[in-house]
């Protein structure tokens, strides 16, 4: 590097905060707090998962890169019971007092304010305190630059693209647009979106007024439209709300015509005389028209085809499917880790680029987490414990297939855990995709999410041209679970545990890799019941997130109603469970 440090890490204190570690320009770590302190989209100053980089970085002269530095972010870290309080309140778990609609108005309007050189300057400080680290070591980056950057800098690209961020708000912006420059690998800024025409606080609106929780509920939202119809254009109000128009480079730019303070009311009137269904119907046709629309019109005034994207509004994976097949668009990479909780990652990927002028180095694995080597080590121990048996089998990929294809539902911990919001093979609950019994049970008796909101699947890669109605060919390929797909008359049957009521699908897509233990549990699958595919869900109990160790895992595992936990090496098996859905809570 130029300059004294030999490594990066990457800080993000906000919602689902996180912290990530760069060295030599390769992704080292990468976690959120949540997965290590058992407090799902947890905030605050991330203080395991530092602790974990930091480790993981010993010997080294470490440069912070922490992201957003705007006057909200100032106020709740000078007062940390704010964010707490916020935090609290949004996960329902408290009620709210008799201040709440004043207090939800003024950081609505806070969070509208841009950040400045005197508040970065505040932030640097703030941040070495918390850090212990010297001022001189500590640069902040911008929250939409994090975003761009966590999108950029992992693909291989081979040519110039377009990056663009949506989201809620951060350092007074909602979304921005960016040139990446494949010949020096940077990013220079095109658009910047204002706070005044969020779609992320549009949808965040819309998920509080329907009673669910904002900044987690988002999808919820996503899937119960899909049990409405459609809403003529006519008669949707939020449509008329958003608008493009183009800027003096003649980029696009999106605009509102509702202000932020009157943004809630005016969705609380929509919510009060619409059925809830309908309500979430019109909220996804409006982000459905104005973002491939917004693409589109990208695509065109630059002339360039490839696309990357991230930011909260990019988790919506219908969108992304219509923006995927929208014309003039070849490619489009979704950030895996989308939202707040890849900032880390941006804002690391993002100071060594600025501080080398070096690219970091590509990559397509997300397993990021802490290598705790083999899980299943103390297996026997851990059997002795919780009352139930262990085997070790020399192939258990093979072995979990076996029960899968019988019909059984499988806890499968392997390796480094996912960073973001889906489980990729490395914390997942596994079941046969065509079976809804399955669905049903996972719902019952661990999940219990609400009934419209479908599981996903994963399958091979070789598959998706059988099972998917939409994949085209490589360019479609989705390794990351972070687009929609329609399913062939095939794929509805064969994956009949993990669509939605349209037919429509979230599919991790798994390249052939004998050295990967979850390829292998997918051919494996294959062989015994004809298709490759499993229902594939995140490893967790309801309210709780998915866990980075050992006793996490085990934790989910004897909470839940699952019989079956491959951890490790290890094979895990609880005494023959008594019938009953909701019996083992």
């Amino acid at each position: 590097m130029n300059g004294p440090w030999d490594a990066v890490i990457g800080v993000w204190d906000g919602h689902d905060a996180g912290a990530a570690l760069v060295v030599d320009g390769r992704v080292v770590l990468a976690l959120n707090e949540e997965r290590l302190s058992g407090r799902k989209l947890d905030v605050g100053l991330p203080v395991r998962a530092i602790a974990a980089v930091r480790q993981a970085a010993a010997g080294r002269h470490v440069a912070w890169a922490p992201s957003t530095s705007d006057p909200a972010k100032t106020l709740t870290r000078t007062f940390p019971v704010l964010k707490e309080n916020y935090y609290r309140l949004r996960r329902r778990l408290e009620y709210p007092g008799p201040l709440h609609g004043i207090k939800v108005r003024a950081k609505y309007s806070l969070t509208q304010l841009p950040t400045g050189a005197g508040w970065r300057r505040w932030a640097r400080r703030w941040f070495a305190r918390a850090l212990q680290a010297p001022v001189g070591d500590v640069f902040l980056v911008d929250h939409h630059e994090a975003h761009a950057a966590s999108a950029a800098y992992w693909p291989a690209w081979g040519q110039d693209a377009v990056i663009v961020t949506l989201d809620g708000i951060g350092d007074g912006e909602s979304g921005s647009v960016w040139e990446w420059r494949e010949a020096d690998a940077s990013l220079r800024k095109l658009v910047s979106i204002p706070g005044s025409a969020s779609l992320g606080l549009f949808f965040e609106h819309i998920t509080q007024e329907l009673q669910m929780r904002p900044l987690e509920d988002e999808g919820k939202v996503m899937a119960l439209a899909t049990y409405a119809a459609a809403t003529p254009v006519e008669k949707n109000p939020f449509l008329k709300w958003f608008s493009l128009v183009p800027d003096a480079q003649g980029l696009p730019v999106l605009r509102c015509s509702i202000p932020p303070n009157r943004m809630a009311r005016e969705v609380a009137r929509s919510v009060w005389c619409t059925p809830r269904e309908q309500v979430c119907r019109m909220a996804q046709q409006a982000i459905e028209t104005i973002v491939p629309r917004f693409f589109s019109q990208l695509a065109a005034a630059t002339g360039i085809s490839q696309f990357g994207y991230a930011g909260g509004v990019a988790s919506n994976i219908k969108v992304n499917r219509l923006v995927r097949t929208t014309p003039g668009i070849a490619r489009l990479e979704v950030c895996p880790a989308m939202g707040d909780g890849g900032l880390a990652l941006g804002a690391a990927l993002a100071m060594w680029h600025r501080l080398t002028g070096r690219r970091p180095r590509p990559f397509s694995d997300f397993r990021l987490g802490i290598d705790h080597g083999d899980l299943g080590r103390d297996a026997e121990a851990i059997a002795t414990a919780v009352g139930a048996s262990c085997q070790r089998p020399a192939d258990l990929a093979g072995a979990v297939a076996e029960r899968v294809a019988a019909g059984e539902i499988v806890m499968w911990a392997q390796g480094r855990m996912e960073l973001g919001p889906r489980a990729l093979g490395a914390r997942s609950i596994v079941a046969r995709a065509d079976s809804v019994t399955a669905r049903d049970e996972l719902n019952l008796r661990l999940k219990r999410r609400v009934w419209y909101q479908p599981f996903c699947p994963s399958l091979l890669a070789s598959e998706a041209p059988d099972l998917l109605a939409d994949y085209r060919d490589i360019r479609d390929l989705n390794r990351h679970m972070t687009m929609g797909f329609l399913t062939t008359p095939r794929g509805r049957a064969a994956l009949a545990g993990a669509i939605g009521p349209d037919g429509s699908c979230r599919p991790q897509m798994v390249d052939a890799d004998e050295g990967d233990s979850w390829y292998r549990l997918l051919a494996r699958v294959k062989a015994l019941t004809g298709v490759g595919a499993v229902i594939n869900t995140s490893l967790n109990v309801h309210g709780k997130p998915m866990s980075d160790d050992v006793a996490g895992i085990v934790e989910a595992w004897v909470e839940s109603g699952v019989q079956h936990l491959a951890l490790g090496s290890a094979l895990l098996t609880k005494g023959r469970l008594p019938a009953g859905p909701s019996d083992h809570f």
